[in-house]
């Protein structure tokens, strides 16, 4: 999802849409859900973020403010997957 902030700024949710899709966050919240801790982590830091991102979009936040708020999202599902990673020899 591509949303217009402002005249001059384009912000872009593809990458969170795509890692959702990517990752079966569907699974991931039935995991939490059972007592996964790491999961459980991961969603509450997630959703707080994802909830903060639609207060500043229904309040017509700064684009700064929105901006910051995606970038927090994009980190945390980028920490999320590099813990998850398995490493192989």
């Amino acid at each position: 999802m591509i949303f217009q902030a402002s005249e001059k700024m384009y912000m872009n949710l593809k990458f969170v849409e795509d890692w959702i899709r990517n990752n079966d966050f569907s699974r991931i919240c039935e995991e939490a859900e059972a007592g996964n801790r790491n999961c459980a982590v991961f969603v509450n830091k997630f959703m707080t973020e994802l909830n903060a991102l639609h207060f500043h979009l229904h309040n017509k936040s700064h684009d700064n403010k929105i901006q910051n708020q995606i970038n927090k999202l994009e980190n945390i599902l980028d920490d999320y997957s590099s813990k998850t990673k398995i490493s192989r020899p």
